[in-house]
């Protein structure tokens, strides 16, 4: 991949990060083998937390304003635990945030759920099953019942096309020790009930799991991280990190009480970050040096393809 590659894909980006990840609690109700939620819940400075509704409020009043902004609700919690879940979606909706993305274990994917997420008209909802089989999904997310999940799934995808909604619906796997021989079946199966099948690389997640480094197919050599240009993400407590993989909070930055998205993403340390990555001096930046993760993240191949191809 050449060096023109690796910037901004418009002027708009430059300005306003393209997708926004904001991380609404810190809380799951599972225990997945390829996540680190069950190491960090032991810590001791672990605290179950919901985001503030009002830092939410701040978050999408300023994405409004910035057309084509993408919001995820992800990373190291189970949305739907959010105890204002669907007020958040439908304020996000009602300000006229479009694509609007959240992504599920499905657990709490019950038939009042899934009206309410078409009612609200949710663009995108992606449920994380990570297996095929109850065997081997119930060995990867651990606390789950598989006849459960799949029953909530089926049943959303009926209801969505029962009232022809225009929610498109992903279901994702990945990668991993557990599930390869079964990724070929999961994909058979869920290409013609969902809009999109994801599959993952399995990642380290900053050095949390044990999952060794990622094979990097025929790239010789590292390239610039992509989420430095694509991406932001807020944590539950409303500060700014710049890797998605940090579950510890290394990459704290900055603090939405004190600074907007647009100026966090247009500040000075975020034009060192992208600066240092272009030169390739991944050792000057703490997080980066001993990234194992580098190669899932691509350029071309990411989530924006994934959202091109099902909401064009």
């Amino acid at each position: 991949m050449s060096q023109q590659n690796y910037a901004f894909r418009n002027e708009i980006d430059a300005f306003f990060p393209p997708m926004v990840f904001a991380e609404i609690t810190n809380v799951c109700n599972l225990m997945c083998v390829h996540c680190p939620h069950s190491q960090i819940v032991k810590q001791k400075s672990y605290k179950p937390r919901h985001m503030d509704f009002s830092v939410f409020e701040s978050i999408i009043n300023e994405i409004v304003r910035h057309k084509g902004g993408i919001l995820r609700l992800v990373c190291d919690g189970e949305p739907m635990m959010h105890p204002h879940f669907f007020e958040m979606l439908e304020y996000a909706k009602k300000e006229g945030i479009s694509p609007l993305c959240v992504n599920t274990n499905g657990t709490l994917l019950n038939k009042a759920a899934s009206e309410e997420l078409l009612r609200i008209g949710v663009d995108i909802v992606e449920v994380s099953l990570d297996a095929f089989s109850k065997e081997k999904y119930e060995q990867i997310r651990i606390g789950a019942v598989y006849e459960d999940v799949m029953a909530n799934v089926m049943n959303f995808i009926y209801l969505r096309n029962r009232t022809n909604s225009r929610t498109k619906i992903m279901v994702s796997i990945i990668d991993q020790p557990k599930a390869k021989d079964e990724i070929n079946a999961f994909e058979e199966f869920w290409k013609t009930r969902s809009d999109r099948v994801i599959k993952r690389a399995f990642t380290s997640i900053g050095g949390l799991i044990e999952a060794g480094e990622v094979s990097p197919g025929k790239a010789k050599e590292r390239w610039p991280c992509p989420l430095l240009w694509t991406r932001i993400f807020i944590n539950v407590d409303g500060l700014i990190k710049f890797c998605v993989e940090d579950w510890l909070d290394k990459t704290i930055l900055f603090d939405l009480k004190n600074v907007s998205i647009a100026s966090a993403w247009t500040s000075a340390q975020y034009k060192d970050l992208r600066s240092k990555h272009l030169s390739r001096d991944f050792d000057a930046v703490d997080y980066c040096k001993g990234c194992l993760d580098w190669p899932a993240r691509e350029w071309r191949f990411d989530y924006f393809h994934a959202l091109n191809e099902v909401i064009k």
